[in-house]
């Protein structure tokens, strides 16, 4: 009889302390799976460990002696439990450990010392067909500024074949068929940048510091035979089944008909999500940059001018491109000396921000905008001939950096 007390009370404190410890166990596994718990894992192993003594304990034990009969046979069992479970816990500590250092001496060995440099050791010169994976509409840094800086004669974005069903791409860009380009782009100058077409765009530029081009868009669909595509970890396709965790990815691969070749890949991040970090993080623009072997970076040159410069750099622009007034504002409010605010400017800049504005906001409407509204999302130029309110918008945004940058004396001059 006394052992089958201390049996049942035994029994009962493993179903219960085994329950709870399994599903502690099967959350936190998961939660150490992600990338969010790799970053914040040291800042929240502390109060996780205060909650599970604090909190997790008592209601384990309280559950425990509640369902027992509070004889001392039955407690005893009961009490058994928790030798053999932290038994249990160094054991199965001590095989997860010898996997973890498995995994990582794995991923090691996988790792080639090239994939942590920050160069590219063969360079490939200036692309012509430059291809990419996704919905770039060229609103993102690897489009716009691989074709500003020329690091790429054309960009071509990649989609599925004409009259494919929508399953047709599940296997990826690196599958063994014919890639096929749904649009593609160019940088233009001249007549094309003072179009109100859509399709030539100066916003991603003009918001960067580059002006007097602007980027034309094409929809005409082709197979791709000769191109360099480039992957990164934002794709999917481009980890490696022993590959760093948690950081930056990117791969070049060139492209021959239906033969697809890697050629390049940098990578940074974990050997295993709880073994240690391997390689500097980076930009998928800083490999593309050491893979071409580009050094003019207009887009950094553009960055370091002040405010006086940029508005320069804008007005030298009125005559070769439309001027996104949004994009120019932007740029101007990102200037080295942002922080100081309530700027001087001379005459001469004022009247040329002031020929900015008239030439970002044609004049269609004599309403007037308040300056307290909050500036709108920017509308191109084509949007504006079915916009009313275009104008005022365009002007809104416009007084609005006016207000917030420079004194009182200066901004009555515009």
């Amino acid at each position: 009889m006394q052992l089958e007390k201390f049996v049942f009370g035994f029994l009962k404190s493993l179903l219960i302390s085994g329950g709870v410890l399994l599903f502690l166990w099967v959350l936190v596994g998961s939660l150490m799976s992600s990338t969010a718990f790799m970053i914040l894992g040291p800042f929240i192993m502390g109060p996780m460990m205060i909650g599970f003594w604090l909190i997790i304990v008592p209601i384990t034990l309280f559950l425990t002696f509640a369902t027992t009969d509070r004889s001392g046979t039955e407690i005893l069992g009961a009490l058994a439990v928790y030798p053999v479970l932290v038994a249990v816990f160094f054991g199965v500590r001590a095989m997860e450990e010898k996997r973890v250092q498995n995994d990582i001496e794995i991923a090691r060995a996988a790792l080639d010392p090239k994939y942590l440099q920050r160069k590219i050791d063969n360079p490939i010169g200036n692309i012509k067909t430059l291809a990419l994976f996704g919905n770039d509409i060229c609103s993102e840094d690897i489009c716009a500024i691989a074709l500003a800086d020329g690091l790429a004669e054309r960009v071509a974005i990649l989609g599925r074949p004409p009259k494919t069903a929508d399953n047709h791409n599940d296997d990826g860009p690196l599958k063994s068929e014919t890639l096929w380009a749904v649009r593609s782009y160019r940088i233009a100058q001249g007549e094309p940048c003072l179009s109100l077409d859509s399709r030539h765009q100066v916003y991603r530029l003009q918001r960067v510091g580059l002006f007097g081009i602007c980027i034309e868009q094409s929809n005409q669909q082709f197979a791709l035979e000769d191109a360099i595509l480039i992957l990164d970890d934002d794709t999917g396709y481009v980890n490696r089944p022993n590959g760093l965790k948690g950081g930056d990815v990117s791969a070049a691969y060139e492209i021959k008909g239906r033969v697809t070749r890697e050629i390049a890949r940098w990578e940074a991040g974990a050997l295993n999500w709880h073994g240690p970090r391997e390689g500097a993080r980076f930009k998928t623009i800083d490999f593309l940059r050491a893979l071409t072997s580009s050094s003019p970076d207009s887009v950094q040159e553009a960055a370091t001018l002040t405010l006086p410069q940029r508005i320069d750099a804008a007005y030298a622009g009125i005559g070769k491109t439309r001027i996104d007034l949004g994009a120019v504002v932007e740029y101007l409010r990102s200037a080295p000396e942002q922080n100081h605010r309530q700027a001087e400017l001379d005459d001469k800049r004022v009247g040329r921000l002031r020929d900015l504005a008239e030439k970002g906001c044609p004049i269609k409407s004599n309403k007037v905008a308040p300056l307290s509204a909050v500036p709108p999302p920017t509308i191109t130029t084509r949007e504006a001939s079915k916009n009313s309110d275009y104008v005022e918008e365009c002007l809104r945004s416009y007084k609005r950096f006016v207000d917030w940058y420079f004194d009182a004396a200066t901004a009555l001059k515009f």
